[in-house]
């Protein structure tokens, strides 16, 4: 039925596009490429300056890119452990989360206090604070800061670090021994404030060893003194 049709639009005159349509229609294809053309540069463009925000916030040093990596799987982590505990008791689960948590913040201590920079150092000291009671490998490592590291402001970090602790007995005795390894009147001062603090009479045999030495600074000398009158009994 179709056919006669076919045949009569076959015998139709063959129209050409005029030259105005011919131009209309490369203008607009002109106009497409150049959009897209922008779009591509724009992507670019936005993804060099988020690489380039990237560069200077990521930081250079490997321990604290170390500490940054942890943080990101115990973010996971919980998250992970929310989900899979939703609406369900798991006081199991939640001190082994804890515990979980507790080595992450050791690991982070214990890799910052062995870098070469004394700010990350400070910083692994400080995040050592977040230990609810650090084991015996982080109080070490505290306490070798505190006595041998060759900066004044990184053992005073350890210092105040170790006085959330000196509630343990280890933990007094051993911040009285350390007063007698120190040469910088500054950390003198600060550990003769801190162990007058905790009150613990086993500090006045170091504080007459220390009054014994001529070079002891005038002012250690000074708060030494006081500080005996008030532990003596």
């Amino acid at each position: 039925m179709l056919t006669p049709l076919w045949q009569e639009l076959g015998l139709l005159p063959e129209r050409k596009p005029s030259d105005q349509l011919r131009e209309k229609f490369y203008a607009e294809l002109s106009r497409h490429k150049a959009q897209r053309e922008c779009t591509v540069t724009s992507r670019y463009d936005l993804l060099e300056r988020l690489n380039a925000l990237v560069d200077r916030l990521w930081p250079k040093q490997p321990a604290f890119q170390l500490a940054i990596a942890v943080l990101c799987l115990l973010v996971g982590y919980v998250v992970g452990f929310r989900i899979d505990n939703s609406g369900r008791g798991g006081n199991g689960e939640v001190a082994e989360l804890r515990v979980e948590v507790q080595n992450m913040q050791r690991l982070v201590a214990m890799s910052l206090l062995k870098t070469e920079s004394a700010s990350e150092r400070i910083k692994g000291a400080t995040w050592s604070e977040r230990i609810s009671r650090p084991d015996d490998q982080v109080m070490t490592a505290l306490f070798e800061t505190l006595d041998y590291d060759p900066n004044v402001n990184v053992r005073l970090a350890a210092l105040e670090a170790l006085t959330r602790f000196s509630d343990l007995a280890s933990v007094r005795q051993q911040l009285i021994r350390s007063l007698v390894k120190q040469s910088s009147p500054l950390i003198q001062l600060a550990l003769v404030e801190v162990i007058a603090q905790m009150l613990d009479t086993r500090a006045i045999e170091v504080f007459h060893q220390l009054l014994k030495d001529p070079d002891l600074n005038k002012t250690v000398r000074e708060q030494i003194e006081i500080r005996l009158k008030q532990l003596k009994p």
